[in-house]
């Protein structure tokens, strides 16, 4: 990606902000696929920079559909987004999470696997069959809620990536939809592009040289983004007065793969290990009479192996984190 490089440093020197990157912000921004047309186009941008933006992934009734969840649920269950008595320290000041909806709103099973984004997905983590299911919420930045929250990171990696031969298929994926429009006055998704491979920000910054770009991601409502879970992002909050809805969807890597290290014979890659240990899978999901549906929810950690083992029971699901119960 050819971009134009500002070597602003954007560390304000603020305690209360986050000290986000290095300040060398690209003034070009990512393309923009149509996945039904340039499907092969987009699969080759990620596999090359660790991130795609995919246009018109939601159809304008879709949003409506989904807006709409927000503002009932919201209403109905404030407890769950932490809106009520009982906040979540671990979200304060950062927006709004319904961290488990699945548990309870069996009518959001038609977009687990969703056609404006899943043919995607199943080729970066290696075909139909790869395909595991890890995570689903849904978030809100909300009007004035300020600035300076997160600084660049990556979410779950393994260690061989830094070394393995070949990168791909990944380990983790994230589609992550807007629901609202995102521009620089917004909260916005932004990426280090070609960064998975590093072990540290600094590292990526270092060795990448003028390639290194902290790459805003804007685009209309129905926009997604698929990444890595390797490379370095984070949330910008544009002028920290307009809000922002997102759609998080996390997948990971199933089967067994071959694959090599340095001065090695080839060796197998297992799957991607659980990517929380909190994250619980419904009855309806996790037993569900297709085939596939259960492979595709077969990643489970001990917290569901528990739960299971004590037949779905609610007191348990509350105790876990993140677990609130519907009244």
């Amino acid at each position: 990606m050819t971009v134009q490089l500002t070597p602003q440093n954007n560390l304000s020197g603020d305690p209360k902000k986050a000290a986000q990157g290095f300040g060398r912000r690209a003034t070009s921004a990512p393309p923009h696929f149509q996945l039904a047309t340039e499907l092969r186009d987009a699969l080759s941008y990620f596999e090359t920079h660790g991130f795609v933006v995919v246009k018109e992934a939601l159809a304008s009734a879709e949003l409506e559909t989904l807006n709409a969840f927000f503002d009932h649920s919201q209403q109905a269950h404030p407890d769950q987004w932490g809106l009520g008595a009982r906040r979540k320290p671990h979200h304060r000041n950062q927006g709004l999470i319904l961290s488990q909806p699945l548990l309870d709103h069996p009518e959001l099973d038609q977009w687990l696997r969703h056609p404006g984004v899943f043919p995607l997905i199943e080729a970066a983590l290696g075909g139909t069959d790869a395909v595991r299911w890890s995570e689903f919420n849904f978030r809100e930045t909300p009007a004035n809620a300020g600035q300076g929250q997160m600084n660049f990171h990556h979410d779950a990696v393994m260690a061989d990536r830094l070394i393995r031969a070949p990168y791909g298929p990944c380990d983790w994926v994230c589609s992550i939809h807007y629901l609202t429009d995102v521009n620089d006055e917004t909260p916005s998704f932004c990426v280090v592009p070609g960064s998975q491979r590093f072990e540290t920000l600094r590292d990526a910054y270092e060795t990448l040289g003028d390639a290194y770009a902290e790459t805003p991601i804007y685009g209309p409502a129905g926009t997604a983004v698929i990444y890595d879970t390797a490379i370095y992002h984070t949330r910008l909050d544009g002028n920290g007065e307009a809000s922002r809805r997102t759609w998080h969807q996390y997948y990971a890597r199933g089967g067994f793969t071959q694959s090599a290290l340095p001065q090695t014979n080839r060796y197998i890659r297992p799957p991607s290990p659980p990517l929380t240990d909190w994250n619980l899978i419904p009855k309806r999901l996790a037993e569900h009479t297709d085939p596939g549906l259960r492979l595709f929810f077969s990643h489970w950690n001990t917290a569901q192996g528990e739960w299971v083992a004590r037949n779905y029971d609610p007191a348990f699901r509350a105790a876990m984190p993140r677990g609130e119960v519907t009244q």
